[in-house]
């Protein structure tokens, strides 16, 4: 299965804000932080057929580690365009969503964002879309953006951040069992090949010892790098 890059933009729309579709924003009229998480063109310098490789790291207290990776497969074919395709994760953690067709912008956002939406109803309960609605809200609102380097094969580079927190001021915040300060971060540069260097989140201690609870990165290697950077 599937989906031409335009049907890909309402498949976001509808995992990331279903259960809000009436309130959200047209395209033409969408936020600097969504149009630099879901419509940049991330893909625009990448060869007709190319494969990178994103590793995935959960850290968690009280839990093992966790390793794996994503690799995103760049493919031109007759009659759709520039095809990609995400291998994300394997085993139990693995996610199969549709090839895109004349893809435009990295689909490893839309898996990362997906499973984190999942996860969430396996841990807090509740329902996926509510968490769906909080994201792209959040991303619609409340984003914060700042400029960043950071080092990327031996360079330094520039991105945009774009940082949100989609539960803070929930009025459900008290079934969130702590969680209700979890931010998330994407690091977005023109100047790595897909765009999209590295996917955060991140849940802090809410007691105040500053402690990283849970993070969960995914980040692009570069040549000869088999650790994602740092």
């Amino acid at each position: 299965m599937s989906l031409p890059s335009a049907a890909c933009a309402s498949l976001l729309v509808l995992l990331l804000s279903a259960a809000c579709l009436s309130s959200a924003p047209a395209a033409e009229a969408i936020s600097p932080a969504e149009q630099q998480v879901f419509a940049a063109p991330h893909l625009a310098s990448l060869p007709a057929s190319t494969s990178l490789r994103y590793v995935f790291r959960k850290v968690e207290a009280g839990q093992p580690d966790v390793d794996d990776e994503a690799v995103l497969a760049i493919r031109q074919e007759a009659g759709r365009g520039r095809v990609a395709q995400v291998e994300y994760l394997h085993g139990e953690r693995r996610l199969d969503l549709p090839e895109v067709d004349q893809a435009v912008s990295n689909p490893v956002i839309l898996h990362f964002l997906e499973a984190d939406v999942r996860n969430m109803r396996q841990r807090l309960g509740g329902r996926e879309n509510y968490f769906r609605r909080r994201i792209r809200l959040a991303l619609a609102d409340t984003a914060k953006m700042q400029a960043v380097d950071f080092d990327y094969g031996g360079r330094k580079l520039k991105a945009i951040e774009v940082t949100v927190q989609p539960y803070l001021g929930d009025p459900l915040q008290d079934r969130f069992k702590g969680w209700a300060g979890k931010s998330y971060s994407f690091l977005l540069s023109p100047e790595v090949p897909v765009g999209v260097y590295r996917l955060r989140t991140q849940v802090v201690d809410p007691g105040g010892s500053g402690q990283t609870q849970h993070e969960e990165t995914l980040t692009l290697t570069s040549s000869g790098d088999k650790t994602g950077g740092r």
